[in-house]
């Protein structure tokens, strides 16, 4: 069974389309930020950590290999720089040269003359008395050459130098490699750790989405939904107490929907009984006149004139009871309304002409009308609103006397066409407005109290009201309002 909420119990939620919200602040975006982030984070600092380890580990094996190296070359040169046996010096010479990286290679006496060299142009030249060397990482800006020097020494004493420089082109190309397999490494990090957030967010907001959904279906006046219950974690937990919610929301509405029917049923029987005695109130002086009249046609005692007055009488009172009758059946069969788009405007001009021809004569009232063309259109049934404001209209004229201002307006407040009918005449008692749309209540002494009863009737399937503006002895103004549609 689908019950339906009572007013204020389950108010439609606001836009109640499904809850729409900037991609940046939905929970499932904000899930897969920050999971890829840390992934991100994490993986970044593992990477550059190996990264930092591969590099420290090749610079390291370039360094020993080096010093190896150079080690070896001197204690080789050693009886060939004494002898100075330069064709022995030429093949050491070589021989360091086809080591890989070997950038140069020189032998100098202990004066400092280059005996061997990998450089020809060098040969014979002396080498600087200070060589700058960069004998250790990291080398200084720009320096692709890993610089040593060391002396060839005999019992102690220096008989020679040798000095080796490494390029490092090629460690420097594998330490591209390595931060390149680096990054790529965090771009799939990035890529899987947003995956995974995708498919974890994907999980948690389903479930989330789907009580949204369940929400906006609740505040239509849906009291049947239930959520699945797939998981026993903190959001299966939220949809258990949500549906406990929804089943005591539910019994809830259905106690109130039925203390409504009770309620509107004593009411409907009171006003029944009101009725009833008010009926019976306002029938009883006519028909007992009716009887009396009836009484004295009966008798031969009546002659000419007394005699045709009181059949006058029974035809006045007969009248009257039968406006009675035919106002309490209009009052009781208002039909449902139908509203649709109209002009208030033409209808309001129609009323207007009717009042300008109809009215009694020796009456003077000016019928003035004021729509402005933003607040013409509106929702509303247009035989209901127009027995309305002509009701209004009537009431309004028989408040003025002889000599008046009848006006009509219509004025757009928001989504509302607030329409009201003002005149000049004697004003409305303020202890009788809270009473006037009750039925057969009135203030004229031929009227029945049913007219402003089926306005107010009326308006209440329009979902509106009269608003009553009064001052004695100056005018009143009753207004009522309309969706305008728009």
């Amino acid at each position: 069974m689908s019950a339906v909420a009572p007013p204020g119990l389950a108010a439609p939620l606001a836009g109640s389309a499904p809850l729409r919200t900037a991609l940046f602040q939905t929970l499932r975006f904000r899930l897969i930020l920050s999971v890829a982030l840390v992934h991100v984070v994490l993986m970044g600092i593992f990477a550059a950590a190996a990264v930092h380890e591969q590099s420290d580990r090749i610079e390291l094996e370039l360094l020993n290999r080096s010093r190896a190296l150079i080690s070896m070359t001197a204690v080789a040169s050693t009886n060939t720089v004494l002898t100075e046996d330069l064709g022995a010096l030429a093949e050491i010479i070589q021989k360091v040269e086809r080591q890989p990286d070997v950038a140069y290679c020189e032998i100098a006496d202990s004066r400092g003359y280059i005996l061997g060299t990998t450089l020809p142009d060098r040969l014979g030249k002396r080498l600087p008395p200070r060589i700058d060397q960069s004998d250790s990482f990291p080398l200084a800006p720009g320096d692709h050459t890993l610089d040593l020097r060391e002396a060839i020494q005999i019992e102690g004493q220096t008989v020679g130098t040798v000095t080796l420089g490494l390029s490092t082109a090629r460690m420097d190309s594998a330490m591209r490699k390595t931060w390149l397999d680096g990054s790529l490494f965090i771009l799939l990090a990035l890529v899987v750790g947003s995956f995974a957030a995708w498919l974890l967010s994907l999980a948690t907001t389903r479930k989330l989405h789907d009580m949204v959904e369940a929400t906006a279906r609740i505040g239509k006046g849906d009291l049947d939904v239930q959520l699945p219950i797939t998981s026993r974690d903190e959001v299966g937990m939220l949809a258990i107490a949500f549906n406990h919610m929804v089943a005591s929301l539910k019994q809830a509405s259905e106690d109130a929907l039925r203390e409504h029917r009770q309620r509107t049923q004593a009411e409907r029987l009171a006003c029944v009984g009101e009725m009833s005695a008010s009926i019976a109130h306002e029938i009883r002086n006519p028909l007992s006149a009716v009887i009396n009249s009836v009484n004295l046609l009966s008798g031969d005692t009546l002659q000419g004139e007394d005699r045709s007055q009181v059949i006058g009488i029974l035809n006045n009172e007969s009248h009257r009871l039968n406006r009675i009758l035919s106002d309490f059946l209009d009052f009781a069969k208002i039909r449902e309304s139908q509203p649709a788009q109209g002009n208030l405007a033409a209808l309001i001009e129609e009323i207007a002409s009717m009042l300008r021809q109809d009215l009694p004569p020796g009456k003077n009232i000016r019928v003035a009308v004021t729509c402005p063309p933003d607040a013409c259109l509106a929702v509303f049934d247009h035989d209901q609103i127009r027995q309305v404001v002509w009701n209004l209209a009537l009431n309004a004229v028989q408040a003025m006397g002889d000599d008046g201002l009848l006006s009509f307006r219509t004025v757009r407040r928001g989504g509302k066409i607030v329409v009201t009918v003002a005149d000049t005449g004697c004003g409305i008692q303020p202890d009788f407005i809270k009473d006037m749309t009750k039925p057969f209540v009135t203030g004229r002494r031929d009227g029945t109290g049913l007219g402003l009863a089926i306005v107010q009737r009326i308006l209440v399937q329009h979902r509106s009201q009269l608003s009553v503006s009064s001052e004695l002895g100056v005018g009143s103004e009753i207004s009522f309002e309309l969706d305008s549609g728009g």
